[in-house]
């Protein structure tokens, strides 16, 4: 788990390293108020800084717990996912029975028609899953 979550990290900061400085100190940014504090961003989040430095930079932002701001929830992303997480937790206990129940079912009809269009239906749609 832990190479998966490097390399996604690796990938999220790669994707973003194609804007530039000012581009990416706008995510930083909460309100239209704060547009003028962008130098002020781009320094404090070492924004001109070789590509590794802004790296460990994220890295250690990430793993103190500022994920940063959502704008769409207009809160910050911690918030946001603890506001949530009740939901998320309920939609999870109700649907991994029904997940668990199928799963099994497809996995003994698959083993008993080995080989045969279910086996082959079912192995498709459960790696394309």
């Amino acid at each position: 788990m832990i190479p998966t979550l490097i390399g996604v990290s690796l990938l999220i900061f790669a994707v973003v390293q194609m804007f530039s400085p000012e581009q990416r100190a706008t995510l930083y940014v909460r309100s239209p108020q704060q547009i003028e504090q962008i130098p002020q961003i781009i320094e404090r989040y070492h924004l001109r800084d070789p590509v590794y430095v802004q790296y460990f930079t994220w890295i250690q932002e990430v793993l103190s717990g500022n994920l940063g701001f959502s704008r769409s929830a207009k809160q910050p992303v911690v918030e946001a996912i603890v506001s949530r997480f009740p939901a998320t937790a309920e939609l999870v206990m109700f649907s991994i029975p029904i997940t668990i129940l199928l799963g099994i079912y497809l996995g003994v009809k698959s083993a008993v028609n080995r080989d045969k269009i279910v086996d082959h239906v079912t192995r498709s749609v459960s790696i394309i899953g």
